[in-house]
């Protein structure tokens, strides 16, 4: 007996020799809307919608057959680029730099600060707060170092996303009969050598990987299954939680699914209001969750790192530079070229057919892709190569495929040449930064951090603090640790670097003030390596703003290196911890711009936002920081002291 929906309509069995076929043109918007189920072997027939078996209207329907994903022959072209990509990924495996910031929070959070990057300052620097979350909860049960689980977890993270992505087209593949499927999308993702950078960089993009294949997949499944609507509805929101781009995405998804649950068919018309509310409702609810959260904690409505990098501003010279920094290399524009032509031959064959939401289905993850790249390159793009972009050639890979049953005439041109790309991809094609003489911390460029880092830790393989403690960084940050040790009990020193390139010199200390709780305050233009190995008790201002609550707020000067605009001077710092008359410095900030940024912080917003994000958190001020989290979050004003006390104070105040 052929199980039911609730709607009475026969429900795909799980058993073999049972599978959802194709669907029928209809009159309505959705075109084929009515399913035709397949409940019987080869040679039977199955009715639509208002026909019974043996009717002169039922439709034949071929049998099962390897199609249905099922059995070693049907599996196996799935399985080569998840090999390919995980060969790759381990070939490459490393941890950047900056997934140590990442490694900082884990560990006050794990020892009771919190969610925080410098003790005692609620400060958002992680824009990933899914993936900082599985990284605190795995390293909290598994005694495995923090550093060794990101790669772990980005490797897995990766091979489901793939998994996911594989199963989602076979199952499109079996929609339309055509027999075995080839993942030519995925193939073409799996011998990119930028992808296998990212797999275990400690970042989160095998995250973002996860969710996109995951979500695709429930698309195809719900659409299929017409039930489970809800559940995944809740795992495409979580997008800006892993990305904050990805909330554009997560937006595309959801009202894909939207369209789906308001199709006919779904049970009901009297309930598909509820329905799609339902919908967006689940959507919506761990985002705005979180994002309570972060109004009460942060005193913000996005985090600290957006401001940072001037993730509102446009630069579109600069982020085509970085596209074309990406596409280059590998020639992209071949295998892409002949997916469009691959989608191009399939999509009006199904709009003929009359799956419409087939059509839907498919094209949802190619508009995901395109919305994501065109942000990224309206932004300007990123300092790391290929990083920013990696999201939206994963999405508008991932419906690419050809089954084996259509792969005749005009289909087996693009085959054959994405085939042919991917072999010498894999085996040649890399990208090699070009060498930059004069190179300043503003210069801007397009670096490969995974060799650069190479080069620096003299390591093939840079993963853990041990590993980057022979680079410049890490013998500074173990010197640092050392320095915050070495200050009396009850004291508290501060550091100004003036060189960023020069030995740090301990004797170069002065005093300082201050109610958070650090022992050493210190200036410094990277903050991961140096800020993981530095340790709680050292307080570190971010020259580049991402952890710094006060250069966040600051204006861009100028363009410089994408993400790194904020450019703040110490003067800030010698102003909010130096102790009054011992901030000189040799080299340092003169004196009227330490005097100039001293009265600025003592005026509002910027010193009702310090309070809001020094003060203990206790109920009302958790009240206090949503009611101000707008203003706090617009709250904007030169990098330059002299000129900030006159936006802060108003020109009466800062004269006197």
């Amino acid at each position: 007996m052929c199980p039911h929906r609730e709607d009475g309509t026969p429900a795909p069995s799980e058993l073999g020799g049972f599978r959802p076929t194709r669907r029928l043109p209809d009159a309505g918007l959705w075109g084929g809307s009515t399913t035709i189920t397949a409940i019987a072997h080869q040679g039977d027939t199955v009715a639509t919608a208002g026909t019974a078996p043996g009717d002169p209207d039922a439709v034949p329907v071929p049998a099962a057959r390897s199609a249905d994903g099922r059995g070693i022959r049907s599996w196996w072209p799935l399985l080569v680029p998840l090999i390919i990509v995980l060969i790759g990924a381990w070939t490459y495996r490393w941890v950047d730099e900056d997934a140590f910031i990442n490694f900082r929070i884990v560990h006050n959070l794990l020892t009771g600060h919190g969610p925080v990057f410098n003790v005692g300052e609620r400060v958002e620097v992680s824009s990933d707060p899914l993936w900082l979350c599985l990284l605190t909860i795995v390293h909290g049960v598994v005694p495995v170092s923090l550093e060794w689980t990101s790669v772990v977890l980005g490797l897995v993270c990766t091979a489901g996303a793939f998994v996911a992505g594989g199963v989602a087209v076979a199952r499109l593949g079996a929609r339309h009969d055509e027999g075995t499927v080839l993942p030519l999308g995925l193939l073409m993702v799996s011998v990119v050598a930028g992808v296998w950078e990212f797999a275990t960089s400690g970042l989160e993009m095998s995250m973002v990987f996860l969710w996109l294949g995951v979500s695709f997949l429930l698309l195809v499944r719900v659409e299929a299954r017409r039930k489970g609507a809800v559940p995944a509805a809740v795992v495409l929101g979580l997008g800006s939680l892993i990305r904050p781009e990805l909330a554009i995405g997560a937006i595309v998804f959801t009202a894909a699914l939207v369209a789906v649950v308001a199709a006919p068919g779904w049970g009901s018309d009297r309930a598909r209001l509820r329905r799609c509310t339902a919908t967006v409702a689940a959507a919506v609810a761990v985002p705005l969750a979180y994002e309570l959260f972060r109004m009460a904690y942060y005193a913000l409505l996005v985090p600290s790192t957006a401001l940072a990098k001037a993730a509102a501003s446009s630069w579109w010279s600069q982020g085509a530079t970085y596209l074309w920094n990406f596409v280059a290399p590998y020639t992209l524009w071949l295998p892409l070229g002949l997916a469009a032509v691959v989608l191009v031959l399939r999509l009006p064959r199904w709009w003929r057919a009359g799956d419409r939401l087939g059509v839907l289905v498919l094209c949802t993850p190619i508009v995901v892709g395109v919305v994501d790249l065109l942000y990224v390159v309206e932004v300007g793009g990123d300092y790391m190569h290929a990083r920013l972009l990696l999201p939206a050639f994963f999405a508008v890979s991932l419906p690419v495929y050809v089954g084996v049953r259509s792969l005749r005439g005009a289909m087996v041109v693009p085959a054959l040449g994405i085939a042919v790309w991917s072999v010498v991809c894999l085996g040649w094609l890399r990208f090699v930064p070009p060498t930059i003489a004069g190179l300043t911390p503003q210069t801007v460029f397009i670096s490969n951090e995974r060799d650069s880092w190479i080069s620096a830790t003299g390591n093939a393989h840079p993963v853990t603090a041990a590993d980057y403690a022979r680079a410049l960084s890490g013998r500074a940050g173990a010197l640092l640790a050392r320095m915050s040790h070495q200050v009396p009990p009850g004291r508290q020193r501060l550091l100004v670097i003036t060189d960023p390139f020069a030995p740090i010199d301990p004797a170069s200390a002065r005093p300082a003030r201050s109610p958070l709780p650090f022992t050493l305050a210190v200036n410094l233009p990277a903050i991961g390596v140096i800020g993981y190995l530095a340790g709680p008790d050292v307080y570190v201002y971010d020259s580049y703003s991402l952890a710094n609550p006060i250069g966040s707020h600051t204006t861009v000067a100028h363009h410089a290196r994408p993400g790194h605009e904020k450019l703040i001077g110490p003067s800030w710092m010698l102003a909010r911890f130096g102790v009054p008359g011992a901030t000189a410095v040799p080299g340092g900030p003169p004196a009227a711009a330490v005097a100039a940024a001293r009265r600025a912080l003592d005026c509002d917003p910027l010193a009702a936002y310090l309070r809001a994000v020094t003060s203990p958190w206790t109920p009302a001020q958790a009240m206090a920081n949503i009611g101000n989290s707008f203003s706090f979050t617009t709250m904007s004003f030169s990098p330059d002291p002299t000129v900030a006390v006159v936006q802060l104070c108003g020109p009466r105040i800062a004269r006197s």
